[in-house]
């Protein structure tokens, strides 16, 4: 690149980064300085939910803007990436770490964390616990003990009648919160923050790897959507992101049998990951020792964090059943596929229930065509795989029953090492999902469920059908 093009690159990114600094950080400081107003004591009518999702959609727009120069990779001399990196690490964790002090905005699965992570400590199987038994009416024992240490931790769990749903590694990190400091959602935070710089390392590292310039971390490390949702709302992600990211590190760099095992730990903190095997093990179909050997790791760990929830049974009270069955939110395509199946099943004279679990099987078989689609030919390299695992990660976010934002984290990074247009305009419409909760408490909730959420998804899928198109030519694109 010429160098008075490059220093121009430079410069334009520069001053990006500085008003992209501002704003998102003046963002942060009046989601900190108004904090009151998300005090679980508010009415959900008096919280400011439109406010909230109009400053993230600013947020995400201004986001947009700030990483534009940099989306296709272009390549700066190494001093200037170094620095203009260095200003990128500082303003994210700036930014981080200003959440550490926030109420969390419209969220409340933190307080199963806390709940969890202290039931774990204690030497019990969280899996066999519900919580709303611990305060029934002649409960005793440690567990109601608990309870009551908890002060308002354990009132405020949601789906009290549900054991947990988070599988053995998620709970082992609820748990090491609570040795730090029991029922502290700073805590929580801290290691939800050790793993975020854990994410950045990984990321740093694949794009190295790959030959990519180290300003696409920005993609991911100033992504004001990745931020509210780990840090503000603290969500689990955290934990998963560093573990995927490892897998597919590994993969890269032919690690195959270690990579089936971090895979196994990325698995036993949300069970999706598992989509991924067939990619890690893709390159071992020619070596059937080594196959075997990665599976048997794979299988070995699996069925290690498989067995305290198998132990505790799966019944009307088990997170996981209800999951599978009956969650779903926010997505504009699941309840078209439902009404569609609804319309079979009353055609062949079958209960109504079985619409939702038609239309769950018929998403689940999508993905599964696409997961055979991404290992009929083998992986070419890197940049092949990296596609392929964007693709098929975007493709469960796109198809899922629920949608929520801290789903489009499973994807953000890596957008770092793909960037997809349509999927990073994602960042500034999925926090539209936060209007629905002004909807929800005048109980106008079908205006947005039935109307709102289109605005978030049909822009997206435009994008990606554009690109799509354009993909299929070079000569248009």
């Amino acid at each position: 690149m010429h160098g008075d093009q490059a220093s121009s690159i430079a410069q334009n990114i520069r001053v990006r980064l500085i008003w992209a600094g501002l704003v998102l950080g003046m963002l942060a400081a009046l989601l900190v300085g108004f904090r009151n107003l998300f005090d679980w004591e508010r009415e959900l009518a008096d919280i400011p939910a439109l406010p909230l999702a109009t400053g993230m959609v600013i947020a995400g727009v201004w986001f947009l803007w700030l990483i534009w120069p940099i989306r296709s990779g272009v390549r700066l001399p190494a001093a200037t990436e170094t620095s203009i990196l260095r200003r990128i690490v500082v303003v994210g964790l700036l930014l981080r770490v200003l959440m550490l002090w926030s109420v969390p905005a419209l969220e409340d699965d933190f307080h199963r964390y806390l709940w969890d992570g202290a039931v774990a400590a204690n030497g019990f199987n969280p899996y066999g616990v519900v919580p709303a038994a611990a305060t029934e009416e002649g409960a005793t024992g440690v567990i109601s003990d608990l309870a009551e240490q908890s002060g308002s931790v354990h009132d405020r769990i949601n789906h009290p009648h549900l054991r947990t749903i988070y599988p053995p590694v998620a709970e082992l990190a609820f748990a090491i919160a609570y040795l730090a400091e029991p029922w502290s959602l700073l805590a929580w935070r801290l290691v939800c923050l050790a793993c975020e710089a854990s994410t950045l390392w990984l990321l740093l590292t694949l794009l190295k790897e790959m030959g990519r310039s180290p300003l696409l971390v920005m993609i991911y490390w100033l992504n004001p959507l990745v931020i509210k949702e780990l840090m503000n709302s603290a969500h689990m992600e955290a934990i998963l992101v560093p573990l995927v990211l490892g897998t597919v590190l590994l993969t890269v760099r032919g690690h195959l049998i270690a990579a089936a095992g971090v895979l196994g730990l990325a698995a036993g903190t949300k069970v999706w990951p598992l989509m991924l095997a067939p990619l890690v093990l893709r390159p071992l179909i020619s070596q059937p020792a080594r196959l075997a050997a990665a599976v048997g790791v794979l299988a070995v760990v699996s069925v290690l964090c498989a067995t305290p929830p198998w132990l505790a049974g799966f019944d009307d009270t088990s997170g996981f059943v209800a999951y599978a069955t009956i969650w779903k939110s926010n997505s504009a395509l699941f309840p078209v596929l439902e009404k569609f199946s609804g319309s079979i099943v009353s055609a062949i004279g079958l209960d109504a229930a079985y619409a939702g679990r038609f239309a769950r099987l018929a998403v689940a078989a999508a993905l599964s065509t696409i997961t055979v689609a991404m290992v009929m030919r083998p992986i070419s390299g890197s940049e092949d795989l990296i596609g392929r695992v964007t693709l098929l990660v975007g493709a469960l976010v796109l198809l899922a029953p629920a949608q929520f934002p801290w789903y489009l984290v499973w994807v953000q990074p890596f957008l770092v090492l793909r960037p997809v247009l349509g999927l990073l305009a994602a960042t500034a419409l999925m926090p539209v999902y936060y209007a629905s909760f002004y909807f929800r408490a005048h109980d106008i909730y079908y205006i947005f469920s039935d109307w709102i959420v289109w605005a978030i998804w049909i822009p997206v899928w435009l994008l990606l059908l554009r690109e799509a198109w354009y993909s299929r030519s070079p000569s248009r694109a």
